[in-house]
């Protein structure tokens, strides 16, 4: 069984994950206001592949159209885009992008719901769950994020949509071993074997599919 970490976003971050996992994702984050310069972009991209070999894009932005405008012109990453805006997460899925990260992100609800999560099983779009916002909050916000994130995991498992848990860290102090992300896996009410194919067999199937 290989381990997988998904999203992992600074350097010294994912030297510590390699110790731990036999696959890592390198996440580019890009916050769009308007339309990247995108010579500028795949240069930045071949750089970045060159250095971590698998790597994603994390688009973070309002206007959705800009994310079928990505994904038409970048074929080299994987493409992710952040949760949090109902509109942007439901153009993300019907776009058919790798990943959507913590749809329940800044939201007072799951950013999930019945329609999404069958949308995201259709077109293969996996679902993120991420350790690293219950690690940067309140002891209160942190049991509403779990709140959500167990009910995106129920929506999840019942339409069987792709997922996988990531510490979507940002330093090397956020990073985790495989065990402390299935002991996440398993407080959302994942099974074992469930929390298993979370950081292995969905996250191989994500990479065969685009790398």
């Amino acid at each position: 069984m290989k381990w997988i970490e998904m999203d992992i976003r600074s350097e010294e971050a994912y030297n510590q994950a390699k110790e731990w996992y036999d696959e890592v994702v390198f996440t580019k984050k890009i916050y769009l206001k308007s339309s990247p310069n995108f010579d500028s972009l795949k240069s930045e991209i071949k750089e970045v592949k060159e250095k971590y070999e698998k790597i994603a894009l994390l688009i973070i932005t309002e206007t959705p159209s800009l994310i079928r405008e990505v994904k038409k012109r970048i074929s080299k990453a994987l493409i992710y885009v952040q949760g949090g805006n109902l509109r942007v997460v439901r153009f993300a899925i019907e776009s058919k992008v790798d990943a959507v990260i913590c749809p329940e992100f800044g939201r007072k609800d799951s950013g999930l719901d019945h329609v999404l999560a069958r949308l995201a099983a259709k077109n293969e779009v996996a679902i993120g769950f991420s350790l690293a916002p219950l690690l940067r909050t309140t002891p209160y916000e942190k049991a509403n994020i779990l709140k959500f994130m167990i009910k995106n995991w129920k929506l999840v498992n019942k339409y069987k949509a792709p997922r996988f848990l990531t510490s979507s860290a940002e330093s090397k102090w956020e990073v985790r071993p495989p065990k402390d992300l299935m002991s996440l896996g398993t407080a959302l009410g994942m099974e074992i074997p469930q929390a298993k194919s979370s950081l292995s067999f969905y996250p191989e199937r994500i990479l065969k599919k685009k790398m």
